[in-house]
C-alpha cells in the first residue's frame, strides 16, 4: 500500500490533557497550597463501547470512566474535583452522564478539533481518596458527505473517533461492527474477534500519555454505487458511497481528460494494475489516501481534489518497485499531478517549502512509511519537502526534457546508456540515479545543492566529493570518443558511483576513446559505416584484457576502413570505355563490394585483402582494356577474311557446306553472316577469374 497525503482537510489531532478539571479547587483554612496538576492528583480507568447494527444509519456508545482523587490534603489545604469531561464527536445527540444511578449535569464545550467537543460533567466535590464512577451514553449520527465535520454515518458506511482516558493497562476500547464491513483505524493495536454477524474489535494499548484516541472507518463494500468508465480501452471501476453522485461525476472527468495527460507526462503508456476507484473517509482518517497495488484500487476521499486523484493515479507508474525512496515517489507524484491539473486547465495548491530548521525537519532520504504509526507533524514535513525538492529540480524543465527525466527514472534507466536504453546498467532509481538523469538529461544545474539542503545526511553528501572530478573526466572521454558511447565498464562504473573503478578504466583504456574518433572519421571520409563489431568491441569493453585489444584493434580499423573506402571509390570512378572493359573483365566491381562486405562483417583482415585487389586491379584496368580490344579487333579481321574464302568455295561448289549447316554468305562489311556451330569462342580474361586467366592467344 502506497500512502499518500489527504489533502486541504486533514484530521487534525486532538491535544487533550488527561482530564478537564471544571472545578480544581484549593479551599484555603489557613494557607493556600499548591494546585496540583491534573495527571498527578487523578487517577482514570475507562471502558469504552460502540456498536453500530446492521440496517442503522447511527452509532450507539457507552463510556463507563472510574476516577479516583489521588491529591493528599496539605495542612489545612485540601483539593476536590466538581467536574469530568471526555471527548466525543461533535454531532452526538442523546448524551447523559450517570453516577451512582444519578443523572449528572451535562454540558458540551468546544476543542481544536470541530469534529469534536468536550462532553463536561458536574458533580459533589470528589475529595482525597475518593471515587467515582460515571457512565456516559450517546448517540453519534453522522453528517453529509463533504462536510468539516468528518463524522460520518450511513448506509454502508460509518467514520467517527474513538477514545477511552486512562492509565496506562486501565483503558479499553471496543468497535462492534457488522461482519460484513471493513475496518480502518489511526491505531494499528485493535484486535479482531468474530462472533455470529458481528466483529468486535477491541484495543487496551493507549495512544498516548492521556490514554486512547482512534479515528476508525467502516465500510460495506456491496453497499456502494458502482459506476464503469472506460478511457482509452482501460476500464475502471468507481465505488461511491450510496447516492453520492457529485463523486461519480468528478472521478469520471477526471480520468477522461487526466489518464492521457499522465501518459504525456510521465511518457509511459498506462500500466494497468487498477481497477477499482473507491470513495472513503478512510483518508480523512488516517491522514491518507492510498493505492493498493495487492487489491488493484485506489482509496480517496470524498473531497473532490484532483491533485489527489492525480497523485494517486500517477502511482500506478511512480511507486516503491520503481523508485527506491519514499520521498522520490511522493515528490514526483505530486509534481507529476500539479503538472496534469494545469495542462488541464486546472488549478491547484501546491505544498509550500518547509521550515528546514524546524523540530520535525529531517534529511528526506531518512523520511521512511510506517503506517498506522505516522507523526502527523513529520508526514507534513515530509510531503511538504519532497514536492519542494522534485518542483526545483524538474519543476521548470519545458514538456520535454521533464518527460524525458520522469519516463528514464521510472523505467530505471541509467544515465550513463542511450534513452530508452536497458540492456545495459538498468536499475530501481535512487537518489544517485536520480541526480544523474536530472543533470544528464534535464541539463538542471545546481541539483546537488538541492539534495545536500534538502535530501542527504552526512555520509550522503560525503559521497557528493569525488563525484564532479569523476563526472568531469567521463565527459572527456564521451567528447573524445566521437558518436560512440564510453566502454561499458567506465559507464558500468559510473552508473553506481564507484568513481575508483572509473579512474581505473580510463587510465587502462589509454586513447582509446581517440582511436574510436579516428575510426568514425575514416569511415565518414570514406563515406563508410564504421564496422559494427568494432563499436561493439569499444562500447562492450568491460575488462582490463578487452580494453588491451582496443589497443590494436581501433588503429587496424581505421587502416582498412581507408582502404576499402579508396577500392570503393575506385570502383565507382569514371573511365573512358577501354578501361571500363578492363574493369569489367577483371571483376573491379565485384572485389570492391566484397571489401565493403567483409568490413561491415568485421572481417578487417579479409576486407584488405580485398581492398588491396581491388586498387590492383583497378591500376591494370587500362591496359587489359586495351588488349581486349586488340584481340577483338584482330578476331573480325580474321572473320572478314573466312568469310571471302568461303565466298569463293562456295561460288565454285555449290551445295551443302561440309560439317554440316546452311551459310548465308554476303558481304561481311555490309551485311550480317551467319556461321555453323564451329565450337566457343574465349574471349581473353573471361575464366573464373578474369585478372588470372590463361593464354591469352586463341584462335578462331
Amino acid at each position: 500500500m502506497i500512502p499518500s497525503p489527504a489533502r486541504r482537510r486533514r484530521a487534525a489531532p486532538l491535544l487533550l490533557p488527561a482530564v478537564l478539571v471544571g472545578g480544581l479547587t484549593g479551599a484555603l483554612l489557613l494557607l493556600a497550597g499548591p494546585a496540583a496538576v491534573a495527571d498527578e492528583g487523578l487517577t482514570e480507568e475507562s471502558h469504552s463501547r460502540f456498536v453500530l447494527k446492521a440496517k442503522q444509519t447511527e452509532v450507539r456508545a457507552t463510556v463507563t470512566t472510574t476516577i479516583g482523587n489521588v491529591t493528599p490534603d496539605r495542612g489545612l489545604t485540601y483539593y476536590f474535583y466538581t467536574s469530568y469531561a471526555i471527548p466525543v464527536p461533535a454531532g452526538v445527540e442523546g448524551l447523559r452522564a450517570v453516577s451512582d444511578g444519578v443523572a449528572l449535569p451535562v454540558t458540551l464545550e468546544k476543542t481544536e478539533d470541530p469534529s469534536t467537543r468536550y462532553a463536561v460533567a458536574e458533580f459533589a466535590p470528589l475529595r482525597y481518596g475518593g471515587t467515582r464512577t460515571i457512565e456516559w451514553s450517546f448517540v453519534i449520527p453522522g453528517e453529509p458527505v463533504r462536510s468539516k465535520d468528518y463524522t460520518r454515518v450511513g448506509d454502508g458506511f460509518a467514520t467517527f473517533a474513538t477514545s477511552g482516558l486512562g492509565d496506562a493497562g486501565r483503558t479499553t476500547v471496543e468497535v462492534v461492527l457488522p461482519a460484513s464491513m471493513t475496518f480502518d483505524a489511526t491505531s494499528d493495536a485493535f484486535t479482531e474477534e468474530r462472533s455470529g454477524r458481528t466483529v468486535t474489535y477491541t484495543t487496551t494499548e493507549n495512544t498516548d500519555k492521556d490514554g486512547i484516541w482512534a479515528v476508525v472507518s467502516a465500510r460495506d463494500p456491496k453497499k456502494a454505487d458502482e459506476k464503469t468508465v472506460e478511457v482509452d480501452g482501460t476500464r475502471l471501476t468507481l465505488q461511491s458511497f450510496p447516492g453520492d453522485e457529485k463523486w461519480t461525476s468528478f472521478v469520471s472527468r477526471g480520468l477522461t481528460k487526466g489518464l492521457p495527460a499522465l501518459e504525456e507526462a510521465v511518457g509511459q503508456p498506462w500500466p494497468g494494475g487498477l481497477e477499482t476507484i473507491r470513495e472513503d473517509v478512510s483518508p480523512k482518517v488516517l491522514g491518507y489516501a492510498w493505492f493498493d497495488a495487492g487489491k488493484d484500487e485506489i482509496v480517496i476521499a470524498e473531497d473532490l481534489d484532483e491533485v489527489t486523484l492525480y497523485h494517486e493515479l500517477a502511482h500506478a507508474w511512480l511507486n516503491p518497485d520503481r523508485l527506491r525512496e519514499r520521498w522520490l515517489s511522493e515528490g514526483l507524484t505530486e509534481v507529476v499531478a500539479h503538472r496534469v491539473v494545469a495542462d488541464t486547465g486546472g488549478e491547484s495548491d501546491p505544498w509550500k517549502a518547509p521550515d528546514r530548521g524546524s523540530d520535525v525537519a529531517l534529511p528526506l532520504s531518512r523520511w521512511e512509511a510506517n503506517p498506522g504509526e505516522l507523526d502527523e507533524d513529520v508526514e507534513s514535513y515530509g510531503y511538504a519537502a519532497s514536492y519542494t525538492v522534485v518542483q526545483k529540480l524538474v519543476g521548470g524543465l519545458d514538456d520535454d526534457a521533464f518527460t524525458a527525466v520522469v519516463s528514464a527514472a521510472q523505467a530505471g534507466e541509467s544515465a550513463y546508456e542511450a534513452p530508452g536504453s536497458k540492456e545495459e546498467n538498468w536499475g530501481r532509481t535512487d537518489w544517485r540515479r536520480f541526480l544523474d538523469l536530472v543533470e544528464m538529461r534535464g541539463g538542471v544545474e545546481g541539483a546537488p545543492k538541492v539534495l545536500r539542503s534538502w535530501v542527504l545526511d552526512a555520509d550522503q553528501k560525503a559521497a557528493l566529493k569525488p563525484r564532479a572530478a569523476a563526472r568531469d573526466a567521463y565527459a572527456q572521454v564521451d567528447s573524445a570518443d566521437g558518436a560512440w558511447s564510453p566502454p561499458l565498464g567506465l559507464r558500468t562504473a559510473m552508473t553506481d558511483w564507484e568513481f575508483g573503478d572509473a579512474k581505473d578504466a580510463r587510465a587502462a583504456l589509454d586513447g582509446a576513446a581517440e582511436d574510436a574518433a579516428t575510426v568514425q572519421a575514416a569511415a565518414a571520409d570514406a563515406g563508410l559505416d564504421a564496422p559494427a563489431s568494432v563499436r561493439a568491441a569499444y562500447e562492450d569493453a568491460s575488462t582490463r584484457d578487452q580494453y588491451e585489444v582496443l589497443a590494436t584493434l581501433l588503429p587496424r580499423a581505421a587502416d582498412v576502413t581507408t582502404d576499402v573506402g579508396r577500392a570503393v571509390a575506385a570502383a565507382a570512378t569514371d573511365r573512358d570505355p577501354v578501361s571500363g572493359l578492363g574493369e569489367l573483365v577483371l571483376g573491379v566491381d565485384r572485389t570492391a563490394e566484397q571489401a565493403r562486405a567483409d568490413l561491415a562483417g568485421g572481417d578487417l583482415e579479409a576486407a584488405a585483402d580485398q581492398a588491396e585487389a581491388t586498387l590492383g586491379r583497378a591500376d591494370a584496368a587500362p591496359w587489359v582494356g586495351g588488349g581486349v580490344v586488340l584481340l577483338v579487333l584482330g578476331a573480325v579481321g580474321g572473320l572478314v577474311a573466312l568469310v571471302r574464302r568461303t565466298r569463293r568455295r562456295s561460288e565454285d561448289v555449290p551445295g551443302d557446306v561440309p560439317g554440316g549447316g546452311s551459310v548465308v554468305v554476303e558481304d561481311a562489311l555490309e551485311q550480317h553472316v551467319v556461321l555453323p556451330a564451329a565450337g566457343d569462342v574465349q574471349v581473353p580474361g573471361s575464366g573464373p577469374d578474369p585478372f588470372e586467366a590463361g593464354p591469352r592467344q586463341h584462335a578462331l
